[in-house]
């Protein structure tokens, strides 16, 4: 990540943080593609889950990596975007900020009945100069084309969990996580009761020519920081599209 990607100062005059991530060398030299090829088949099925689903069915391991992470990529080019961006914006937290990412694609259901909410990312990061550890959940939006208004709905739904009682917004993953890792689900469990700790982030990956600073003006004018305390991530990449679609072309390609 870091031979393709480098993170850049960023001095912020609105009432939230920014950080800006751009490309050292074009993503074709960089080999950003055979990067995301990976990172999106381990966000789908994992090279141990692969191996022992392949051992208990007999099937070869090229098989078994066709069914299990070939086959249950996104088919449709938008759904493709939005596991693409969320699998970069949690690279970029582990790999320039060393947080823990909890999980992805975070889903549950505040009440009976009631429709199923969710927010990308749900993290953990250290909180400097001392032992303890916040939650940050985080919202990404990937455009290929403008949109004056992905910022807003990023904030949107930033705020409605915000709102939402804490353990139920992180029931499900306790559940997984006190099975699977037990030392984890106690760390998420105590930053996330620190409610007034928690950190928001949205996920700006945008196609370079497409961004401008106009984005965060907009933002900016709707933010209250009383409410939030919020970074926005920028991510600008050249010929993103054709990025996003030659890394799916990859996956399962690419030891």
């Amino acid at each position: 990540m870091r031979h393709w990607l480098m993170r850049r100062p960023c001095v912020t005059r609105y009432g939230f943080g920014t950080e800006a991530y751009v490309e050292k060398a074009k993503w074709e030299v960089a080999g950003a593609a055979e990067i995301m090829a990976r990172l999106l088949a381990a966000g789908t099925a994992s090279r141990e889950t692969v191996k022992a689903v392949a051992e208990i069915a007999c099937w070869s391991e090229e098989d078994a990596e066709d069914k299990l992470v070939v086959k249950r990529q996104p088919k449709y080019e938008a759904q493709k975007k939005g596991k693409f961006g969320e699998v970069l914006h949690a690279a970029i937290l582990e790999t320039f900020h060393h947080m823990v990412v909890a999980t992805k694609r975070h889903r549950y259901n505040p009440a009976p009945g009631a429709s199923v909410h969710g927010i990308d990312l749900v993290a953990l990061d250290k909180i400097e100069g001392t032992q303890n550890e916040r939650i940050v959940y985080a919202e990404t939006k990937l455009r290929t084309a403008q949109d004056r208004s992905a910022l807003i709905r990023a904030r949107s739904d930033l705020v409605r969990v915000n709102k939402e009682d804490v353990p139920v917004s992180i029931a499900v993953e306790a559940e997984r996580l006190r099975k699977s890792d037990p030392a984890l689900f106690k760390r998420l469990v105590n930053a996330a009761l620190e409610k007034c700790k928690a950190q928001y982030r949205i996920g700006a990956v945008f196609e370079e020519s497409q961004w401008s600073d106009s984005l965060l003006a907009a933002l900016d004018r709707v933010h209250d920081p009383g409410e939030l305390d919020m970074v926005v991530d920028i991510v600008k990449i050249g010929s993103l599209h054709d990025l996003v679609l030659e890394s799916y072309r990859k996956v399962g390609r690419v030891d």
